[in-house]
């Protein structure tokens, strides 16, 4: 199995959109890496966070990370 990461970091706490933006991510980045036949298996996706963190001017932001497996050379289980 290939483990593939990615992060995002956002100016608010929200698990869901951040979700959303990491799976998007990730097809990409599996899509890039492996070649169209094989697909992230979505069961094996672990986000975590909000991991808060303050910028440059004081404000707060939410770091996401995502990781997921996939089969090298075998089909996922879906596109998402």
């Amino acid at each position: 199995m290939a483990l593939h990461s990615a992060s995002s970091a956002l100016p608010f706490e929200h698990l869901m959109r951040a979700t959303a933006g990491l799976r998007a991510q990730l097809r990409q980045e599996v899509l890039a890496a492996e070649g169209p036949a094989v697909l992230p298996a979505w069961s094996t996706l672990q986000v975590t966070g909000p991991h808060p963190v303050a910028d440059g001017r004081g404000r707060a932001w939410f770091g996401y990370r995502a990781t997921i497996d996939v089969a090298p050379g075998v089909p996922g289980e879906g596109s998402g």
